[in-house]
């Protein structure tokens, strides 16, 4: 298959279908998708209008391309069941139409692309078919007129029926955002931002991607980079390693690739460095030319800097290819080899003597790094300046303290005169060193929950924000799993009397009582807003 990068041109661009008509780009906005698993239902809707009778392609056409019918044919079925590691499929989605509506295709040239989709969608309604609550929407019209996604809906005309194009789009449904890179020269279209869609290995820079021709659905999407997956959840929490998490300042790691799950090692890494936020860290994954990815120019290592939950490829410079290291913000990372379903890359990192936010580095002498507040430091610095006129020879020496004065004692030799008081804060700080220092304990990555709820927990890849409370039986309904599961007519794993699967997720048949699945089903329901968003 060739690989080729995809610009955009004339009615078919992705990003000008991503822009909303009358609008100015505005800054990447942080990020607001959330784990996604299990069924996504979509209505798939075919309008035609009313002086262009023509049906382009057959509603089967659609059902192959954009629903779970089409699996194993190469549509968006599949590339989302690969993507998400199989967390996600498009079973109860629907095609409907082609229905009439009552507008010409000029009438539709001068309206917003919302208004597009809602006439396509109350005409279906006024046929009989009410999109049912909970399902997204994905409208198909038979003339050029406008592709791209409004309020999580998507509108695709006869240039988007790709899955590079509605891949994109559809993820745009999921709340996923665009993808950007570090050169400000790329300028992509007028509207939009330096860098906005020049990651070609991530499907969110559609259609500028590293691409191949599909058998039966022309352009391919491309892999999702790893800030994207891990965003949506679909990387298990075994699987992203947060650089200095435990206090380890320098590794060498050894990297499986995003597009080979088997394979042994973390799929991505992320390396904090901004204590001010705990979302601002770079990320390295390691990608292979394969699946998805066949159109990319070669096996690859890949840095990221993340920030309001957007990810940046670091290139090289303007024009340039992917980073293959970095020395900025107490970070060094090198790509050591790449072989196979393996790559090596070393990070080095200072963020395990940086302080948590609000405090700063004592610095009672060089090198001491216990953190502080600002005015014990300005306290600490003010005691240090006034030493000599606080010491007189006496019983301990020349360094005797003067009346009212004690020896400081932050450190071993630390003769500073100070306040009993002071002494006391010195003990006291020397004592929460810990507790204030390295950042990157307390990094959770995009998913992290917002104070009082946790991660669910019932596997790797359950990222659903739940009380302490529903974690602790959860994992308690885990741990005696076996004894539920009987020999029926469900399986193996059918449930013993009086328990039912609990269905948290896609393929989750631990058997638990019926109102712990009902809790399961409203957490997945409030799920999304319990997640701490990035500056939120």
């Amino acid at each position: 298959m060739k690989s080729r990068i995809l610009r955009r041109v004339a009615a078919s661009a992705v990003a000008l279908a991503c822009a909303v008509l009358g609008t100015v780009a505005l800054p990447a906005a942080p990020a607001t998708a959330s784990p996604i698993r299990n069924a996504t239902a979509w209505s798939v809707l075919l309008c035609k209008f009313s002086d262009k009778p023509a049906e382009p392609k057959a509603p089967s056409f659609f059902a192959n391309f954009l629903t779970a019918a089409g699996i194993g044919t190469g549509g968006v079925a599949d590339y989302l069941a690969d993507q998400s590691g199989g967390r996600v499929s498009l079973a109860g989605s629907a095609v409907r139409g082609w229905y009439t509506m009552p507008y010409t295709l000029a009438q539709f040239q001068s309206i917003d692309r919302w208004t597009r989709l809602q006439r396509c969608v109350d005409t279906a309604a006024t046929a009989g078919y009410g999109v049912p609550a909970g399902n997204r929407i994905a409208v198909m019209l038979n003339d050029w007129v406008d592709s791209g996604a409004a309020g999580g809906r998507v509108l695709l005309d006869p240039g988007a029926w790709n899955v590079g194009f509605a891949a994109h789009e559809m993820l745009h449904g999921y709340n996923l955002g665009h993808s950007f890179s570090n050169d400000t020269t790329y300028q992509n279209a007028p509207w939009s931002q330096p860098g906005e869609y020049d990651d070609p290995w991530d499907e969110m820079s559609a259609m500028h991607i590293h691409a191949f021709g599909t058998t039966n659905y022309g352009t391919s999407a491309v892999g999702l980079n790893g800030p994207h997956r891990d965003e949506l959840g679909w990387l298990p929490k075994n699987r992203v390693f947060t650089m200095a998490a435990d206090g380890v300042g320098s590794r060498t790691l050894t990297l499986a690739p995003l597009e080979v799950p088997a394979a042994s090692g973390p799929q991505l890494v992320r390396i904090p460095f901004d204590p001010a936020d705990l979302f601002h860290y770079y990320t390295v994954e390691f990608r292979r030319k394969t699946g998805w990815s066949a159109g990319i120019p070669a096996d690859t290592v890949l840095l990221h800097e993340v920030r309001n939950g957007t990810p940046t490829l670091l290139r090289t410079g303007p024009g340039g290819g992917p980073a293959q290291s970095l020395n900025a913000n107490g970070v060094q990372i090198g790509v050591n080899w790449v072989s196979g379903n393996s790559a090596s890359v070393t990070v080095t990192t200072d963020v395990v003597n940086r302080c948590l936010q609000g405090y700063v580095w004592r610095e009672a002498r060089p090198g001491d790094l216990v953190c502080v507040t600002g005015a014990t430091r300005s306290q600490v610095w003010a005691d240090n300046a006034a030493a000599p006129s606080r010491w007189v020879n006496g019983p301990y020496g020349p360094h005797t303290c003067v009346a009212g004065y004690v020896w400081r004692e932050a450190y071993a030799g630390d003769d500073v005169c100070v306040t009993g008081t002071q002494r006391s804060q010195a003990a006291a700080d020397n004592a929460a060193a810990a507790s204030r220092r390295n950042p990157a304990r307390l990094v959770s990555g995009p998913n992290t929950c917002v104070s009082g709820y946790v991660w669910r927990d019932a596997d790797q890849s359950d990222y659903v924000c739940v009380t302490g409370t529903t974690r602790s039986q959860v994992l308690a309904d885990n741990a005696v799993a076996a004894s539920r599961w009987v020999s029926g007519p469900y399986g193996t794993h059918t449930c013993v009397a009086g328990y039912v699967w609990r269905e948290a997720f896609l393929g989750d048949d631990v058997c638990v009582t019926g109102s712990q699945r009902s809790q399961a089903a409203a957490d997945n329901a409030a799920g999304p807003g319990r997640v701490l968003r990035p500056a939120g």
